[in-house]
């Protein structure tokens, strides 16, 4: 066991743990889910990108419906697919679907653009290696305001 030599170096390390703790459990926060209705002309851009002229595909029944409100049609066939867990990025990546989710760690499963409200901004992250595994080709002004991991 590790032993301190002053109880004003516990104090800091325990300070410093506290900190920790604080932090992971404010950065989520700083970024939030994207509604559908606001992600929804992007969502178009990348549907007819991907040939599929506004269809996407979705397990999530919330999700189906506010795609229907927001006029996007939810085709299981579709190119595009909007995912929200591990399971289903790794799903429909290996479909070879460009995979849009709802957070940047869906990219370790094969995501390639997210949509996240960070500091109350709409940003859109775009995966460029898993962008060229989905065969999509995207416009360069959509490219332009997108950020590159």
């Amino acid at each position: 066991m590790l032993r301190l030599a002053s109880p004003h170096a516990r104090a800091v390390y325990r300070y410093l743990g506290v900190a920790m703790v604080l932090v992971s459990a404010v950065v989520p926060l700083l970024a939030e889910g994207v509604p559908v209705e606001e992600a929804a002309k992007f969502l178009l851009i990348l549907a007819n990108s991907a040939g599929s002229e506004g269809r996407v595909a979705c397990k999530e029944l919330d999700m189906v419906m506010q795609m229907k409100k927001s006029e996007i049609s939810v085709d299981a066939k579709a190119n595009v697919a909007w995912a929200f867990t591990p399971d289903q990025t790794r799903f429909y990546a290996g479909q070879g679907k460009l995979v849009v989710c709802s957070s940047r760690k869906l990219f370790a499963d094969g995501g390639a653009i997210a949509f996240e409200r960070i500091g109350g901004r709409l940003t859109i992250f775009v995966h460029q290696a898993n962008l060229g595994r989905s065969g999509v080709t995207l416009p360069e002004s959509f490219l332009r305001i997108a950020v590159k991991q």
